[in-house]
C-alpha cells in the first residue's frame, strides 16, 4: 500500500475561481479535480480567508490522496 501524506504537508490555497461564478476557492495546492470534494468555494474573499486559516490549523483537515 502506498504512505498516506502527513495532514500537516497538505499546503492549501485561495484562488478566485472564474469556471465557478468567480467565487473564491480554497483547496490543496496538488489537487486538480474539478469535481473534488476537497474544494471549498465561498462568495466573499474574507470567508475564504478565514476558513482557509481554520483548515491550515486543523488536525483532522482532509488530506490529498
Amino acid at each position: 500500500m502506498g504512505k498516506k501524506k502527513s495532514v500537516s504537508n497538505v499546503e492549501w490555497v485561495l484562488v478566485s475561481d472564474s469556471s465557478f461564478y468567480d467565487m473564491f476557492c480554497v483547496h490543496p495546492k496538488d489537487d486538480k479535480d474539478f469535481n473534488s470534494p476537497r474544494r471549498f468555494h465561498f462568495v466573499f474573499k474574507e470567508d475564504a480567508e478565514k476558513f482557509k486559516e481554520l483548515i491550515e490549523k486543523s488536525h483532522c483537515a482532509v488530506p490529498s490522496i
